[in-house]
């Protein structure tokens, strides 16, 4: 039963990568890649010259232990992350895919919106972590988050 919903989320999560590829330019790589391989990608913000560069989590060993450790402890799936310096320290939003199948249509809605559902943790302080929706929007092939 579990792994049927793992593919079900996985099936969702390209959905969801293909809609921000569609609508906010994300770069076709990062749904290749994670349809083929399991890869997910994150946006980094550097600054206004370097809205947002892609990296592969995997090039971030903290990333990925954060993000299986939320997948399993959550029952979700993470298919792109969004790392955002604030002034409170750096946030690692996570964009993923829920268990509720039920709600999974109003999150592409409001995905297409560019209101994911995120779970946002702030990497100074991994205790002030919160599921919410955020504010997105494309910038050079990757995703920024605004709020």
């Amino acid at each position: 039963m579990e792994q049927e919903l793992k593919q079900l989320q996985k099936q969702e999560a390209i959905e969801r990568l293909k809609i921000l590829q569609d609508r906010f330019q994300l770069m076709e790589t990062v749904t290749k890649e994670f349809l083929n391989e399991g890869t997910v990608y994150y946006s980094e913000y550097q600054n206004q010259a370097f809205p947002a560069i892609l990296y592969w989590v995997t090039n971030q060993e903290k990333y990925t232990n954060i993000i299986k450790e939320i997948e399993e402890e959550k029952n979700i799936l993470v298919y792109h992350a969004i790392l955002t310096p604030t002034v409170y320290g750096k946030y690692l939003s996570l964009l993923y895919v829920s268990k509720c199948q039920e709600e999974w249509k109003k999150d592409k809605a409001d995905l297409k919106q560019g209101l994911p559902l995120a779970y946002c943790i702030n990497l100074s302080g991994p205790q002030m972590a919160e599921f919410g929706g955020i504010q997105i929007k494309g910038t050079m092939g990757g995703i920024r988050q605004l709020a």
